[in-house]
């Protein structure tokens, strides 16, 4: 299986390196942007170090530059990036020889004009691109585009339509990023609105919008560059791409495997960092403040739990924290272990094992909250009801289901589920009924607890009427208007013993990629057609070999399958198909684990892709703002760019005397408010440096 970590990590190690043996440069520059980037490669200074000297941030006090060096600035483009290079390059003498300034993607005509209009900076430059390091691969099949901010809100509010282009633009620059370090030249479908489909909204333009813009720039790189793609003996890779309107249930449905409820329910789980906050035990038998960061680099348990169902998980943790004790029989007493306490007060105690005392400590805490906040709420009794709603109308056994109205008065009923619960269920109830007239609604909410009046009635009421931006006319106005009518394309799994009750949905993301894995004629053309010409297709007999298992409903999705760590890699072929799913306006952690098991159950690499990554609850927030004014958002977009730079990045007393600075320093005020500053003097050339050099030994020797 691909890496996308170590394909993105190689990609930057190697442009660094390239420059650095070219120009033996000695310092890299970086910001915040590039910063998190590498955090998430996992890219060590000390690794960087091998290639560098020194790192340091552009805005740093500390950053005291070198003159006779050239150095590597890898920055996002912006003007306040822009401003702190032309100021090390106003000193005198300038920081650096040099600079080869690197750039994120984003480097936009004003910016460029911006770059060009810096007195300094322009002397200096010895050489000036963008890297296409254009996503950050947030785990190794699962990638977000950089630099989009609160997609849901951006691409669905009426009031962003002028932002949209611009992200277009980023999430192409991703989709292209991926194709350079993977070596694919993938076929290329999108959705579309087919005749089944509710009235037409701008959104549902997006995904065909992207997908043309996407084809341009993948062939335009192609034609630039002789050798891409590199030849290889896979089959050609196929790429879908869709907007969220695909799959509204998976927005809002609880979902019980690991990641997925931990990040929805547990209030402690940080999911900006992926960063869980908790108390445990330490050797001294007292309780300590900790946090441990849940990415798969840092933690090899996160790997094989997170994508488990809660229970399957928590059976999998157990059986290791005994496996651990038994291995330690001389310092643990096993006759005083009866309860998952009594295991992590031992497991404290076992020095010799800090690593995996860690994470199993940290593990057995947040499944055990999870499970704790499911017994609370009663999730796994309710999460029936709304599986049933999901599989339009459909238990477990696929027969249907009768009384759905009086089932939902019983969840709004129970006390135990909380208002934002309640409000989950309405909306599925809503999504499968084709829209409810607005008097029931008020009804329902009332019923619920939340009456006309009520602190978070009009909150609810927006939230149900904004889902008409993605295409979900949930409220209707008058008793006699049609149900909205939509093709659906999540599945659910009847009548398998293997699948939870609680976890028959299966994303839309999970069904069309089992579907387009056993086949591409599968998936409906009308839905999700092609950019370019229908390839001819060919099913491999590897495919056919297999059609009975692929085309089974329990392929889709089942937990209580051998899980992949378990599984003998002999069964795998090299090399593997590769599969790319890209999500416009927000993925989900249940529609990025139905992509894992697809690649799993059918031994095919499937990365899985989008613009941002939310909880339910995330959803419906960003919902509620669709019809927010946009002042009122607080989009990065929207926000005033930062342009000065920090006083101290014009400090020069330490490097010149006083005479000279006053001949050719100009100042932070000066250089952005004189319209004719002074020009520092031009470097020294080799002949006139030799010159001096030999006039200097000369003055020396009298």
């Amino acid at each position: 299986m691909s890496n996308l970590i170590e394909l993105q990590r190689n990609y930057v190690l190697s442009f660094i390196s390239d420059i650095q043996t070219q120009h033996n440069l000695k310092f890299l520059i970086i910001d915040e942007a590039v910063d998190d980037l590498l955090s998430y490669l996992f890219l060590k200074r000390s690794e960087l170090l091998s290639y560098v000297t020194a790192i340091e941030k552009i805005d740093s006090r500390d950053r005291k530059g070198q003159p006779s060096v050239e150095a590597i600035y890898f920055l996002k483009p912006s003007k306040f990036n822009i401003n702190c290079m032309d100021a090390d390059f106003s000193n005198r003498p300038p920081k650096y020889k040099a600079a080869q300034v690197r750039f994120l993607p984003g480097f936009e005509d004003h910016l460029v004009k911006f770059y060009h209009s810096k007195r300094y900076l322009t002397q200096y430059t010895s050489s000036l691109a963008e890297v296409r390091c254009a996503f950050i691969p947030r785990e190794s099949q699962f990638f977000q585009t950089l630099g989009i901010d609160q997609p849901l809100l951006m691409y669905y509010n009426q009031n962003c339509h002028d932002l949209i282009e611009r992200n277009i633009k980023r999430a192409v620059e991703s989709l292209l990023n991926i194709c350079i370090i993977t070596g694919e030249y993938p076929v290329v479908r999108y959705s579309q609105p087919t005749s089944l489909v509710y009235e037409t909204s701008a959104a549902t333009i997006l995904a065909k919008k992207l997908a043309f813009e996407f084809q341009n720039a993948l062939d335009e790189y192609a034609r630039n560059d002789e050798d891409f793609p590199p030849p290889s003996p896979r089959p050609r890779s196929i790429m879908i791409i869709a907007d969220r309107s695909v799959d509204p249930f998976s927005m809002v449905l609880h979902d019980f495997t690991y990641q997925a409820m931990a990040y929805d329910a547990v209030p402690s789980v940080d999911t900006a960092t992926d960063t869980y906050h908790y108390a445990a035990e330490n050797e001294l038998g007292e309780q300590e403040e900790k946090h441990g960061l849940l990415r798969e680099l840092v933690d090899a348990d996160w790997i094989a739990l997170r994508h488990q169902h809660i229970l399957d998980a928590s059976e999998y943790l157990s059986a290791k924290i005994n496996e651990l004790i038994a291995k330690n029989p001389l310092l643990v007493d096993r006759t005083n272990v009866k309860s998952t306490t009594d295991m992590l007060s031992v497991v404290a105690h076992l020095k010799d094992f800090d690593e995996d005392r860690r994470r199993v400590t940290l593990h057995r805490k947040l499944i055990d909250q999870c499970l704790k906040i499911n017994d609370e709420r009663h999730l796994a009794e309710l999460a029936e009801f709304e599986q049933n709603l999901a599989g339009l109308g459909l238990d477990a056994n696929g027969e249907r289901v009768k009384h759905l109205t009086e089932a939902l008065l019983q969840v709004l009923m129970d006390k135990h589920a909380n208002l934002t619960d309640k409000v989950r269920y309405i909306i599925s109830y809503a999504l499968y009924r084709g829209g409810i007239i607005e008097l029931d609604l008020v009804k329902l909410l009332s019923f619920m607890g939340v009456p006309s009046g009520h602190a978070f009635f009009d909150h609810f009421l927006t939230l149900f009427r904004n889902f008409e931006y993605l295409g979900f006319k949930l409220v209707k106005s008058e008793p006699g208007n049609k149900s909205f009518k939509k093709e659906w394309f999540h599945e659910s799994i009847v009548n398998d013993p293997n699948v939870y009750n609680t976890s028959r949905f299966v994303p839309a993301v999970g069904n069309n990629l089992s579907k387009i894995i056993s086949n591409p004629l599968l998936l409906s053309e009308e839905a999700f057609p092609y950019v370019k010409d229908k390839p001819i297709e060919v099913i491999s007999p590897e495919i056919a070999e297999d059609s009975a298992f692929l085309n089974s409903s329990s392929s889709l999705k089942n937990p209580r399958h051998k899980a992949s760590w378990t599984r003998s890699t002999t069964q795998f072929r090299a090399p593997r198909q590769r599969f790319f799913y890209y999500c416009i306006g927000g993925i989900t952690y249940s529609e990025v684990a139905s992509a894992y098991a697809q690649g799993l159950l059918k031994n095919r690499d499937v990365f899985v892709g989008s613009d941002g990554i939310m909880t339910p609850l995330e959803c419906m927030q960003a919902i509620e703002k669709l019809s927010e004014p946009r002042n009122h958002l607080g989009l990065k977009d929207d926000r005033p760019e930062r342009e000065v730079v920090p006083e101290f990045l014009f400090d020069r007393a330490s490097t010149v005397p006083a005479a000279s600075q006053h001949v050719h320093t100009v100042s932070h005020q000066r250089a952005n408010n004189d319209s004719s500053p002074v020009m520092p003097a031009p470097p020294p050339s080799k002949e006139k440096e030799k010159k001096r050099s030999k006039l200097a030994k000369i003055l020396r020797s009298k």
